[in-house]
This record gives C-alpha cells, structure tokens and sequence, in this order.
C-alpha cells in the first residue's frame, strides 16, 4: 500500500526554471501572451509586474512550462536523462513524485508532459511505455490528467513506442534493470556517482536562468521536436515536423526594419540583407507570435503550416 504520508506530496516552485527575460510580456509590454496564466490552476503566476511566480502557492504541476512558447518556463529536470534510464528496461514506467518507488524514471508532476515530449518518447523508445497516473486522481494537481489525456489522445501514432496511462495500482507492471552481474556491479558504481553527486548540489539547484535579452534560444520543447525530426528518414521528418510547424510571410507593407529580427526569442528570423526583408527559419519558431505584435507596419503574417 502507499505511503499515506507520501500521497500528500507534491512538486514545488524548484520544479520549475524559470527565466523571465525569456517572457514575451518582459520583452515586449505590448504582448498579450497569457498561456501560463491561463492554464495555472494555482493561481500561482503574475504578469502585471513581468514573470512572477508565488511559491508559497505554486503545487509544481508544471502545465505551465507545456504551454510557454520561448521557454520562459521550462522543467528544471533533465528530461533527456529520464528517457536515457528507460533504454535499459524492456517496458518502462514513467510515474511522478508520488509513485517513483513505482517507476523507472520520474518527473516531479506528468503534467509537464507537452505534445513535444510525448512525440519523443515514442519515437525513441520501443515496446510501450507506462505512466503511472494511479495516485494521481486524489492528488492536488489532478487537474493536470485532462490536459495529459487530451495529449496522449492527440499524439500522432505509428512510431516506435506505445504510451500507456494506468490508473490502478495493481495494473503497473514495474521492472528493476535486467543485468548480469559484471553490468550489475559496473551499474552499482554509477549509481553511487550519481547519487553522490545529487547529494552534493542538493540545495543548490539553479531554478533561474539570467539570459540576456538579445540572446536567441531554442527552447527545450522546440528542440526536442528538431532532435527528433533529424533522426527520422526524410519523409517521415517532414511530416512530423509539420505538425509543429509555422508559415511566416511579410506583405509589401514590410520596411526591412529588421525590428522583428531583433525581438525574435528563438532566432527564427535572421537578417541576410539589411535591405531586404528577414529570414525566416521555420524549425526554430514556436509560433509564439512576438513578431506580428511588435512589427510597427503590421507586415507579418503567421500561421500554422499546413498539414
């Protein structure tokens, strides 16, 4: 049976990374961007004052780092890593911080499971995949599971893995890494490594970034689609990309001010001629829209590609 105690456990502000120069409405007050507003069930974060979030209120469900298109919010976890333990398993569990004595691999909360993450997963892993949701419909981030489910309903299917979301206990099938003994011992020295090392910079996590405000940056979710999208046979990349894509076009209105270049988050539009108008490099947009709102001759058109 669960730990009682552990059933009241939660993420938390730490959870989170946070870098608020990466905030489309610290860049430009003009924007309207609310996503992480909107989807907060916590009512934890503030944008009359720039990017804030209350710790005292916020739960860690992470459904807002799912929805921030400039990685302004992003997880605070090494998701990479999580994936790399599951290569090791032939059907891993992936639970939250209330089951992963239950799991393979663990995030603090699955809602912080975006479309972006999804699609990784099941393109580089095999055989199926779990998420262990079965404590989390009487947990206080439950309100994170119709945004999960409406994601896992959504996700494109055919690739390498199958995504599982179990609600009973009883259902989770969880396997410890098969090893032989020489694997078992050399697995056992890396363990100890790892955890000495979380040990030492326990504490001391870096949940804040400092960027400066004319560095240009994939986010991680953006990044995740391009790592997977160069790993796949031409084809089949191209039509995953454009599931995540946007079409940019300028109209005769654009004065070449390269304005858009420069308040672009993500690099997606470059300046080649200072006299004609910007580059636009679709696999780093994230559609965020910065862009059209701040171009004075309202020249720029964005809208998703076409599937």
């Amino acid at each position: 049976m669960p730990d009682p105690a552990a059933q009241q456990q939660t993420g938390s502000r730490d959870d989170l990374c946070l870098d608020r120069s990466r905030c489309l409405r610290v860049r430009f007050n003009g924007s309207d961007c609310s996503h992480c507003l909107e989807i907060c069930p916590a009512a934890a974060i503030s944008l009359e004052q720039g990017l804030e979030l209350d710790r005292e209120r916020c739960t860690g469900c992470l459904l807002c780092t799912s929805v921030c298109p400039t990685g302004a919010l992003e997880l605070s976890a090494d998701f990479l890593a999580c994936v790399a333990q599951f290569s090791k398993v032939p059907e891993p569990v992936l639970g939250c911080c209330r089951t992963k004595e239950q799991a393979n691999g663990w995030l603090a909360c699955l809602g912080g499971l975006s479309d972006e993450h999804l699609l990784y997963l099941v393109r580089q892993l095999t055989g199926r995949l779990t998420l262990n949701i079965s404590l989390c419909a009487d947990c206080p981030n439950s309100s994170m599971l119709p945004f999960l489910q409406t994601r896992l309903k959504n996700l494109a299917a055919g690739g390498g893995c199958s995504i599982t979301a179990i609600e009973k206990a009883d259902a989770v099938s969880h396997r410890e890494e098969n090893v032989d003994r020489r694997s078992f011992f050399k697995s056992f020295r890396t363990s100890l490594f790892q955890t000495a090392a979380v040990i030492m910079n326990a504490g001391i996590q870096n949940t804040e970034r400092r960027s400066d405000y004319t560095s240009k940056r994939v986010p991680e979710r953006r990044a995740l689609v391009n790592r997977t999208v160069q790993q796949l046979p031409t084809e089949k990349g191209q039509q995953i990309a454009r599931l995540f894509a946007h079409q940019l076009t300028f109209s005769e209105h654009c004065s070449t001010c390269q304005g858009c270049v420069a308040i672009c988050p993500t690099g997606a539009l470059t300046t080649k001629d200072r006299h004609q108008q910007p580059v636009f490099v679709p696999e780093r947009c994230t559609g965020c829209g910065l862009c059209v709102e701040f171009c004075l001759d309202q020249a720029i058109k964005l809208s998703p590609a076409p599937n």
